[in-house]
């Protein structure tokens, strides 16, 4: 199995398409021994991480940086092994990229190129996005919020270790984290999520033990975080306005003993079979579902909840660690866009939202468009919709955070958690 090639195919379709081609690597993957699995996503991922750099240094080398996207791809194929990658030979390197060429008219001047780039070692740009291979942009986004920027472009550089729920329903963490060290993982409990592990595990986690049998879920730290803020109290009647494949809502679900009311909306019929499949796996019975829009909610559901929660749909930049490619798709009208969208959801929790109730707020973005503005704007329209200071919450969990008045700004630890914004409302 040629691994180069396939990696290859995979960044050919990103630069084609525009989008990471999931299902496509899913199917890779599934084919790929352990070592083979873990070369293959340093490979691509860590290009997609690297590219906005690697694309600059390329074009000090081309006389003309106008090269056919497939060579330019087999340039950065060979460019990340020589200079990010101390287990590839830069012989390897070179040579097997070169084979990668399909238009043999061009094969000489990726040769050439490699073998200099193989000489010159790493070039630093003066321009600090390019430093840490963002796009300029963002990096004015980053900005926005201070002298944070380059910390957390730095942070983007590195990948982000598989973080695991436990369902307390079924174990503790303790007992799961005993379990997994006797059978040989490499695991240890996160820094702030009292229910969490990082493992390190290069196989299918579908196929995963643990959470084959239900006793955890694959969620990302900072997302664990948002139930913690929102605090659900059990046999309370609770909305998921944008649920997803449902992490938070059987997060939510575990944390209410099974004991709630638990209503979960997405208006994609094939997330909403994920969530029900996980809610079997996990043992969990508390969750109804309905597949429709959002911003229908309102008209179709005339109850009251106790809590709600609106992880919003957003550009997911906070995700860059896990998922590079975000910052090499989304464009910069995006924020406005999922601005837009997110302050109609808004409208609609604040409709749902009992008296005395509590509603969060969330996105795993950073940019102010798709986070403070929202915040400060539906405060301003809702008088009786008062914002909630969670500051002590977070410093309990001894997490580091950017407070904007409304909401806190997650901010990266340099292990499992990433940036992620998060805001809490009571209705008066």
């Amino acid at each position: 199995m040629n691994i180069r090639k396939i990696a290859y195919r995979v960044l050919r379709k990103l630069e084609k398409d525009k989008r990471f081609p999931t299902e496509e690597v899913k199917d890779a993957l599934s084919r790929m021994g352990e070592r083979e699995r873990a070369f293959f996503k340093e490979l691509v991922w860590g290009i997609m991480r690297r590219q906005i750099y690697i694309d600059w240094l390329l074009n000090r080398y081309l006389e003309n940086p106008e090269i056919p996207p497939g060579v330019r791809v087999v340039l950065r194929i060979g460019t990340y092994q020589l200079l990010f990658m101390d287990s590839v030979p830069s012989y390897a390197a070179v040579s097997e990229s070169v084979k990668l060429v399909e238009n043999g008219n061009f094969r000489k001047l990726v040769n050439a190129i490699l073998r200099r780039i193989s000489k010159d070692g790493i070039r630093v740009p003066k321009e600090i996005h390019l430093k840490y291979s963002h796009p300029k942009w963002i990096y004015e986004e980053l900005l926005k919020w201070g002298s944070i920027a380059e910390r957390i472009m730095e942070d983007h550089l590195k990948p982000l270790p598989v973080v695991l729920r436990v369902n307390t329903l079924k174990v503790s963490r303790k007992s799961l984290m005993k379990r997994l060290l006797e059978s040989g993982i490499e695991v240890r409990e996160t820094d702030h999520s009292p229910v969490g592990l990082v493992v390190r595990y290069n196989g299918d986690f579908s196929k995963f033990s643990p959470v084959k049998d239900g006793l955890a879920t694959v969620q990302g730290e900072s997302s664990q975080i948002v139930t913690f803020i929102l605090d659900p109290k059990p046999n309370s009647r609770i909305l998921d306005l944008a649920c997803g494949m449902g992490g938070k809502t059987t997060h939510m679900a575990e944390y209410t003993r099974d004991s709630s009311d638990i209503l979960a909306i997405d208006d994609s019929s094939e997330k909403i079979e994920t969530l029900l499949d996980n809610c079997k796996r996990l043992g969990i019975r508390s969750v109804r579902t309905a597949v429709m829009d959002s911003k229908r909610v309102s008209d179709v559901f005339k109850e009251k909840f106790d809590y709600i929660l609106l992880d919003a749909p957003c550009t997911s930049l906070g995700t860059a660690r896990k998922n590079p490619d975000v910052l090499l798709t989304t464009k910069p009208d995006g924020p406005k866009k999922m601005g837009k969208i997110q302050l109609e959801m808004m409208e609609v929790a604040y409709k749902l939202l009992r008296s005395g109730g509590k509603l969060i707020y969330s996105t795993c973005t950073f940019t102010q468009d798709e986070s403070t503005y929202i915040a400060e704007e539906i405060t301003r329209r809702h008088e009786n919709l008062k914002s909630l200071d969670i500051r002590k919450a977070l410093e309990g969990m001894k997490i580091d955070y950017l407070w904007d008045g409304y909401g806190a700004l997650l901010l990266p630890d340099g292990n499992t958690l990433t940036e992620f914004y998060i805001s809490a409302f009571c209705r008066v």
